[in-house]
């Protein structure tokens, strides 16, 4: 009956051994596992941190050559910019006021007076020997309607553009007219030597391309 006992008590006792040593393998394991799991994590961070940085840098080198091809439109633009002020900038002008010119109320005719400022005109013009582009503009004072100002004050351009081209043979195409009627006064309409400043022709020379 001891012999009995004592086999069960070994027994019991080899078990309880070999299940220790089960849960400790287990325990092992599994600490193993959580181990491995946490290096794997490490190394996906680290892996996601660089790829940020080589991300960033290339971005930054991109952002870099942009800005010097900004820098170089930037550059471009300041000098046609200041090509245009040097060619298109105005060189003189001239204006022809019933004083100079005898343009009487209602009438856009040249007179001997207004031909002969138009040749001097011309003379300076010529003697620079420079490609230049004429804007005449034609000014009444403001009796009449709108529309006839607008007429007259085409004429008077016209007849100057014509005597400039058949006179001292200035290119039409370097010649352009516009009239502003009554719309640009340089002085006074109620009284008449306000009217005849206003009764003009102005020619406005600038460089041409």
């Amino acid at each position: 009956m001891r012999s009995i006992a004592l086999t069960l008590i070994l027994c019991l006792c080899s078990m309880s051994c070999a299940t220790k040593q089960f849960v400790d393998r287990e325990i092992e394991a599994s600490e193993s596992r959580t181990q491995r799991q946490i290096e794997d994590i490490k190394r996906q961070v680290e892996e996601t941190q660089t790829e940020i940085k080589d991300m960033a840098s290339e971005m930054g080198l991109k952002i870099e050559g942009l800005e010097e091809t900004n820098d170089d439109i930037s550059k471009m633009v300041s000098e046609n910019q200041q090509m245009i002020a040097q060619f298109g900038q105005l060189r003189f002008q001239k204006t022809l006021s019933e004083a100079e010119a005898n343009f009487r109320s209602d009438k856009f005719e040249l007179t001997e007076p207004a031909r002969e400022q138009l040749d001097k005109f011309a003379q300076l013009l010529l003697s620079q020997n420079k490609l230049v582009h004429i804007e005449i503009q034609g000014h009444t004072d403001s009796r009449g309607s709108e529309d006839y100002n607008m007429r007259l004050g085409q004429q008077r351009a016209d007849s100057v553009r014509e005597y400039l081209y058949k006179q001292h043979d200035i290119p039409l195409h370097l010649m352009n007219t516009v009239s502003y009627g009554a719309d640009k006064p340089i002085s006074e309409n109620n009284n008449a030597e306000g009217r005849a400043k206003n009764r003009r022709v102005v020619l406005v020379v600038r460089m041409q391309f």
